[in-house]
């Protein structure tokens, strides 16, 4: 079963709001991360953000009842897995929340290189040419501190994303 998990893990694997070929596998840095299955151009569209469907926008209700069901184990699992933005806690629905930290210059994905449009200022975008085999990194230093959340973290005893919005350096 082992054996068959992680054949799962790393099989190539493109999904609806991911829009390039990655796979899953351990990463350096932490955990599992995402990583090329082939060369990327720079301004490419990686990640598509959809509310609903890549993601769940949650404000402090939201997020106490989402996770008033879950196991504490489970519960710190989801914590350590979305962002912040503008006040509200992003939860990603499918691999994105594999995506790992750089600081910014190590960091290869974000906003769309070129501003806004050709980006909509929230999906992912390849901030440089990147080449098979590369891990998809992003600076998570950009994103907002949100109190609540932070608050939310420490009663689950989710140390990892107590940082949001720090630098990670």
């Amino acid at each position: 079963e082992a054996l068959r998990s992680l054949y799962i893990l790393r099989a190539p694997r493109i999904t609806r709001w991911m829009q390039v070929a990655y796979e899953i596998r351990p990463s350096s840095i932490a955990g599992q991360g995402i990583f090329a299955n082939a060369s990327i151009a720079r301004g490419t569209l990686l990640w598509k953000y959809e509310v609903g469907q890549s993601v769940l926008e949650h404000d402090a209700v939201s997020l106490r009842a989402r996770l008033k069901d879950l196991s504490t184990e489970e519960a710190v699992e989801l914590l350590e897995h979305v962002y912040t933005w503008e006040g509200q806690v992003i939860e990603i629905l499918d691999d994105g929340k594999f995506w790992n930290h750089a600081r910014a210059a190590l960091q290869n994905t974000g906003n769309h290189p070129d501003g806004e449009p050709p980006g909509d200022g929230l999906s992912s975008y390849a901030l440089r040419d990147i080449p098979a085999g590369e891990e998809l990194l992003d600076d998570y230093s950009l994103y907002d501190s949100v109190e609540w959340f932070q608050d939310i973290c420490r009663e689950y005893g989710a140390a990892s994303c107590v940082s949001v919005g720090v630098s990670l350096s």
